[in-house]
């Protein structure tokens, strides 16, 4: 399942707080439970495909794209002095001019991530 108000879970997304756990492996903080955490787990393949899974409600039952999972792409995305965009399908990715991913869900379902590079604070 994608989530339908993509840009809402991203929102909400930028204030959970990430812990990571090794390389690949984060603890999110629950946005509805705020002694509890999820675990999200992120692999990238070489062809511009993320796999993440997360022990949330939603992504236990077929939900690709989680806040939790949101959280944790961006964690990444900012060590290496990069910005996250979500997307519902590929072709609003593509206008956005970026480099584009896709975050795979199941039965060829997913969300199109784009990345560029974070504005310097001065």
């Amino acid at each position: 399942m994608k989530p339908i108000n993509i840009k809402q879970l991203q929102a909400r997304s930028k204030s959970l707080h990430v812990t990571p756990l090794n390389r690949n492996t984060f603890a999110v903080a629950s946005s509805s439970n705020t002694v509890m955490q999820h675990v999200v787990t992120v692999e990238f393949d070489s062809d511009e495909q993320i796999h993440a899974r997360c022990t949330c409600p939603w992504a236990t039952n077929g939900g690709v794209a989680c806040s939790h999972v949101m959280a944790a792409l961006e964690y990444l995305a900012a060590t290496r002095q990069r910005k996250l965009s979500f997307w519902p399908s590929r072709e609003a990715a593509s206008k956005q001019k970026q480099r584009v991913f896709h975050l795979v869900g199941s039965r060829d379902e997913g969300v199109w991530i784009t990345s560029r590079t974070a504005r310097q604070r001065s």
